[in-house]
C-alpha cells in the first residue's frame, strides 16, 4: 500500500516559522540575533579573503517624545516606514536589521570606512527628507537619526569590537549634534590612553580626523604615519609624556587644513602654479584655526600652524628660524617630510629609506633641526636600511597620492 499526502502547505508554514525566527515582528527586518551571526560570519569571511566589512548602527533621534506625542501606534508606524526606507536606500549585498526599540544596523560587506561613511550620510539624508507622519511638530520638523560607522579590520579585530565601536561613534553623534554620521578611527586606539575618560576630547579631535578621512583618504593614512614617527622622536628627544601626548595630537591633525584645498590640486600630477602653490601654503594656517575653536586643544595650534616652517628661516607661513620654531613643529616636519619622501607620488617615485635619510641629513641645518634629524636617523629609522625597513614594515602603506611641497622633494 503505498499513501501520498501533500505536503506543501506543511513546508510552507515551517519555511515561514523559520523566516519569522530570524525576524523583528513589527518591521520585518532581520533581529538582533540574526545581525550578530550575519556579522560573525562576514568578519570571518572579510578575514579569509582578506577583504574588508563595514558595520553602520542608527537610533532614530528624539524617538521617546514622537511616542509620547503621538501614541504607540504612530510610533510603531514610522519604525515600519523607515525600515523599508533603509532596505531601498543600501546595496543588495548589505543586511539590514533591528537591534533595539529605536535603533538599527546594517552590515556591509566588501566596504571600507569611506563607503560606510558615505552609505550613512545617504540614509541619513533620505530619511531627514522623507514624509514622515507629524514631522512637521518635530524640533527642526524632521525626522532625523544619528548614524555610528566602524570598519573590519582598518579599526576592528572582530565582530564584537565592530558592533561596540560603532555604537560608541553613534552616542557620540548623539550627545553631541544629533542628525550626524560619527564614525570610529583607529586613532582612538593611539590617543586614549592620552586622554583617560576624556571622550568629548577623542571624539572633537575625531570629528577633525573624519573631515581629513573624507576629503582625501591618502592624507588621513599619511597623518596616522606622521603621528607614529613623530612619537617616537619625541620620546627619543626625551620629552615628557604631556609634550609627546600635544605632539602626537597635532601630528595627527597637522594636514587638517587640506579640507579648503579642491581635489584636483591636491591630487595633480604636474607642477603647481604659483597661485596654486599659495593655496596649498595657506594649508598650516586653515588648520589651526580650525584647530584654535576646541578650547582643549588650543596648546597644540602653534604645532600645527608652524610645521612647515624651516630652520633656517625660509619656510612657511611666519618664516621662523632655529629655535624660534616649536620643538614639537620641528619634530613634526622631520616625521612629514620623511614619509613624503618615502611615499609614492603621482608625479615622482618615492625614495628608498637611504636615500631619505640621506636627504634628511643634506637639509639639517637649512631645513630641519641638525640635532632632531640626526636622531630621527639614529634612534627612529635607522642610519641604514635594514633598521628603517623595520620601522616601515609596522605601519599600513597609503596609497599612492597627495600633494605635499616640502624643499627636499621638489617636482
Amino acid at each position: 500500500m503505498v499513501i501520498f499526502r501533500d505536503t506543501t502547505e506543511c513546508k510552507v508554514a515551517e519555511r515561514k516559522q523559520r523566516g519569522l525566527a530570524v525576524r523583528d515582528s513589527l518591521t520585518m527586518l532581520y533581529n538582533h540575533s540574526y545581525l550578530k551571526q550575519a556579522l560573525e560570519r562576514e568578519v570571518a569571511r572579510a578575514g579569509k579573503q582578506g577583504s574588508k566589512v563595514a558595520y553602520l548602527t542608527m537610533d532614530v533621534d528624539n524617538f521617546k517624545s514622537y511616542n509620547d506625542q503621538f501614541g504607540h501606534p504612530a510610533g510603531n508606524e514610522l519604525l515600519r516606514q523607515l525600515a523599508r526606507l533603509l532596505e531601498k536606500n543600501v546595496r543588495r549585498t548589505d543586511i539590514v536589521g533591528r537591534c533595539g526599540w529605536d535603533e538599527f544596523a546594517v552590515i556591509l560587506p566588501g566596504a571600507d570606512q569611506t563607503v560606510a561613511v558615505e552609505i550613512g550620510e545617504r540614509l541619513r539624508q533620505a530619511i531627514m527628507e522623507y514624509p514622515f507622519p507629524y514631522r512637521e511638530l518635530m524640533p527642526g520638523g524632521r525626522i532625523t537619526v544619528s548614524v555610528g560607522v566602524s570598519c573590519f579590520p582598518d579599526s576592528a579585530s572582530n565582530a564584537s569590537e565592530l558592533i561596540s565601536q560603532a555604537n560608541e561613534a553613534m552616542y557620540n553623534a548623539k550627545c553631541n549634534a544629533k542628525n550626524r554620521v560619527a564614525a570610529w578611527f583607529l586613532a582612538f586606539k593611539e590617543l586614549e590612553p592620552d586622554w583617560p575618560g576624556e571622550r568629548d576630547v577623542l571624539y572633537s579631535i575625531g570629528e577633525l580626523l573624519a573631515m581629513v578621512n573624507k576629503k582625501d583618504r591618502y592624507t588621513y593614512g599619511h597623518s596616522e604615519k606622521v603621528a607614529y614617527y613623530a612619537t617616537a622622536l619625541a620620546r627619543a628627544a626625551g620629552l615628557t609624556q604631556e609634550e609627546v601626548k600635544k605632539i602626537k595630537v597635532a601630528a595627527f591633525l597637522h594636514d587638517l587644513g587640506k579640507v579648503d584645498i579642491p581635489e584636483e590640486i591636491l591630487n595633480k600630477p604636474g607642477p603647481l602654479s604659483d597661485a596654486e602653490r599659495e593655496l596649498c601654503q595657506r594649508h598650516p594656517v586653515i588648520g589651526a584655526e580650525i584647530v584654535q575653536q576646541i578650547k582643549s586643544l588650543r596648546e597644540v595650534v602653534p604645532l600645527i600652524r608652524h610645521h612647515h616652517e624651516r630652520y633656517d628661516g625660509k619656510g612657511y607661513p611666519d618664516g621662523l628660524a632655529g629655535e624660534a620654531i616649536p620643538l614639537g613643529a620641528r619634530i613634526i616636519a622631520i616625521a612629514d617630510s620623511f614619509d613624503a619622501m618615502t611615499t609614492n607620488r603621482p608625479y615622482r617615485r618615492a625614495k628608498t629609506h637611504r636615500e631619505a635619510i640621506q636627504e634628511l641629513r643634506k637639509e639639517a641645518g637649512r631645513q630641519f633641526d641638525p640635532h632632531l634629524a640626526e636622531l630621527f636617523v639614529t634612534k627612529c629609522v635607522g642610519s641604514g636600511s635594514g633598521n628603517a625597513g623595520k620601522v616601515e614594515t609596522r605601519l599600513p602603506a597609503p596609497p599612492e597620492c597627495d600633494f605635499e611641497e616640502h624643499p627636499v622633494t621638489k617636482r
